[in-house]
């Protein structure tokens, strides 16, 4: 085994062998290399590399790992499971099929966003309909009651019924909201959408579909309810090691639990200061609950050989002013490098300015705009940094975007291949219905409906004798699916996957679909043709041995389109840089009212945490510390990704497109991370929120940060003052 020089911390994590075991792991403390090692270890005590499973949260991250594992340990290494939280539960459901109703000759599909978009406004407007009630209204419910479906399953709830569907629906919204569940006075808009979604789910069981969280949800639930299969699974795999555990959500950790709860071998990797997706399900408390049920001793990984000392201090001041957290004592042996810079402007294009300035002034000293991140609370930020960034001509890039899977052309390709497969597959036909000359939206669902009814199937019609009993589009379509049948059958015995979704894709391009030709815009179909040779290289490489399965997968792909390889700057939202670092970082927006984010606050409201609105700011969630502590979490993150150096921008006024300028003062952060303004900032600031006595934040780090900025803002006439001065 390649031996790797690890810290005495890491040392006693590595050699860990039976038993559960919890490690906290701060950011920047070599996690994965720690966990790498604890596998070479593992198999150097005769453990089978094939009873060793890793689970983490991104596709991207485990092929890191894996090809991390196999780089140091050779085969055995290639033999070590590496997988995702929904892969996982995708390959049981396969493996499993026979429990949901699924016949030897189905397979599964997993829905993209726009499937379920389909096939939920499908539903909804037969009920809407039959209720005499506005289709576009029920959309617009629709779209916000599916997003509080999706938070129940993720907590293990699927009502079957209208009636308890009601009752969880109300039930999530107000633990967003922090009202009072009111079950009594049920409107009409909420018992249809609650009758869509129940009937969503009886709709999708029956043809095979799943959406991403039936990836979590039906696996646990099948573990729970057959204990002879977790039984088996845990002899199958003997060491479990989950990373990111704070992320877990609550089937996520009931999933492992059910398996790992037979011998015991667990160890989860995580760090609650870093948990920041409660918002969509994640729970930080299974970190504790994980103790609780496992009875585990804590390790701890504190040293942090990413950013220097003084970065590490204020982030450390800063994250223990929550109380909730497990505890943990954050340093790093680098005591170079300066404290962190808290810039001042008056308004938000000048800081989009001072933050130019300060790229520029880093790429004169030769610092790479790939060694730069600017990052922000909300994606509206985008939308004053852009402006200046373009006109200053300083390339950049956002991350994020849309998934490479998302994309247009790469869903068609795909919708062929599931009518080539699957023959009864109603929602992708529907999705090739734009690319099908001759053949209507309307004409399509009336030539399914008429399919279904007499129980024929894609393949049975295209060789169907008479295809215009079946409506004016029979023959359009028929004529439709026998070249596209032809294409992903006719003389492909013995060719490689990757040759017959060659065809395919050629077929698409140069068929009857005009994939690329329907594209009126040079620059885009370029692109569009550009994905298309990626995803055959990327099929290629992977060498699967079903193209179809291999595609299906494609929806829990976290594979990013992105720029190609140049020296851009980074433009982030906090949520979206976890797990990433850079030398140099710029937060913009250090502002109150952006962090912590309030959106009444930025715009025009009530500040969220006084008043009458304080007790659901500071609602608690299990032992998570609620929405306060989760945006100090937001603000650890964000300065945990500095290596070398960290600027905080603050501008005293804001004024986003669409709204209202808001006078904000600088974040409270400031002071708990033990930073303090100089006297002219100080200055400035209180003439900005018109207050008589200028601030001053006192703190025990006695250090002055950023430099004197401009003079104290004039305004000429009432309408450049700003319209709101909120301050609590």
């Amino acid at each position: 085994m390649a031996e790797v020089k690890l810290t005495e911390q890491q040392t006693r994590i590595g050699e860990h062998k039976d038993g559960s075991l919890i490690v906290l792991a701060g950011a920047g403390s070599g996690k994965t290399a720690t966990l790498v090692q604890r596998v070479g270890r593992l198999i150097d005590k005769g453990v089978s590399p094939r009873q060793i499973l890793m689970i983490t949260f991104s596709r991207k991250a485990a092929r890191e790992i894996s090809a991390r594992v196999e780089r140091q340990f050779g085969l055995d290494g290639s033999d070590v499971v590496v997988d995702t939280f929904h892969g996982f539960g995708y390959r049981f459901l396969r493996q499993h099929k026979d429990l949901f109703g699924l016949g030897e000759d189905m397979e599964w599909v997993i829905l993209n966003e726009n499937d379920q978009k389909r096939l939920l406004n499908e539903i909804g407007a037969e009920f809407a309909e039959k209720s005499n009630f506005d289709v576009k209204l029920l959309r617009k419910a629709l779209k916000q009651g599916f997003a509080l479906w999706s938070l129940m399953k993720q907590n293990g709830i699927c009502p079957g019924n209208v009636s308890d569907a009601l009752i969880g629906l109300e039930k999530a919204r107000c633990s967003r909201t922090g009202d009072t569940p009111n079950h009594e006075r049920v409107q009409l808009v909420d018992r249809l959408v609650a009758e869509t979604l129940v009937q969503y789910e009886r709709d999708k069981r029956k043809s095979g579909y799943l959406d991403f969280d039936d990836l979590l949800i039906l696996p646990t639930k099948a573990l729970k309810r057959y204990p002879d299969i977790a039984r088996a699974l845990s002899f199958q795999h003997q060491y479990i090691m989950v990373d990111e555990s704070q992320d877990t959500n609550a089937v996520q950790y009931w999933m492992v639990k059910e398996i790992a709860q037979h011998h015991k071998n667990l160890v989860m990797v995580g760090d609650d200061d870093q948990g920041i997706y409660t918002w969509r399900g994640a729970r930080v408390a299974n970190l504790k609950r994980f103790i609780k049920d496992f009875n585990a001793p804590i390790a701890k990984l504190e040293r942090n050989f990413r950013s220097h000392s003084r970065i590490v201090e204020c982030a450390s001041k800063l994250i223990r002013h929550n109380k909730s957290r497990l505890p943990k004592t954050a340093y790093s042996e680098d005591h170079g490098g300066d404290f962190p810079q808290f810039c001042v402007a008056q308004r938000d294009r000048e800081m989009a300015e001072n933050i130019v300035r300060e790229v520029k002034a880093r790429q004169a000293q030769g610092v790479p705009l790939s060694d730069m991140a600017v990052l922000y609370r909300t994606n509206r930020m985008t939308m004053i940094l852009e402006p200046a960034l373009k006109q200053a001509g300083i390339p950049y890039t956002v991350v994020g975007g849309m998934s490479f899977y998302e994309r247009k052309e790469i869903q068609a390709i795909t919708a062929v291949v599931r009518v080539a497969h699957r023959w009864k597959d109603w929602q992708a036909i529907k999705a090739l219905q734009p690319y099908i000359d001759g053949l209507g939206k309307k004409g399509m669902n009336d030539l399914i409906q008429k399919l279904d009814e007499y129980d024929e199937n894609l393949l049975g019609f295209a060789v169907h004798k008479a295809p215009q009993q079946y409506g004016k589009g029979g023959i359009v379509l028929q004529t439709f699916l026998i070249s596209l049948f032809e294409a992903a059958y006719s003389d492909t015995e013995g060719l490689p996957q990757y040759k017959i979704l060659e065809r395919i894709v050629q077929w698409a391009k140069d068929g009857p679909m005009k994939l690329l030709d329907r594209e009126k815009d040079d620059a885009i179909r370029v692109k569009r043709s550009e994905n298309l040779d990626l995803l055959l290289h990327e099929v290629r490489l992977a060498k699967p041995d079903d193209y179809f399965q291999y595609l299906m997968e494609g929806p829990i792909s976290d594979y990013q389109d992105s720029h190609d390889q140049g020296d851009y700057l980074t433009l982030s939202t906090i949520h979206r840089s976890k797990g990433l670092e850079w030398p140099h970082v710029m937060v913009a927006g250090f502002s109150n009212g952006l962090m912590p984010l309030d959106t009444g606050r930025m715009n025009g409201r009530p500040a969220a945490n006084t008043g009458e609105n304080k007790n659901k700011f500071e609602q608690d969630d299990e032992d998570d510390g609620g929405r306060p502590e989760e945006e100090r979490r937001l603000a650890y993150v964000a300065i945990t990704r500095a290596a070398q150096s960290l600027s905080l921008h603050h501008a005293s006024l804001y004024h986003f497109p669409g709204g209202e300028p808001v006078v904000v003062e600088p974040s409270p952060y400031l002071e708990e991370m033990g930073l303090e303004l100089s006297p002219q900032q100080a200055a400035i600031i209180s003439n900005a929120l018109d207050t008589e006595q200028p601030l001053s934040y006192q703190s025990d780090q006695k250090k002055t940060t950023g430099a004197a900025q401009s003079p104290t803002p004039r305004y000429a006439d009432d309408e450049s003052r700003p319209a709101l001065n909120i301050l609590g």
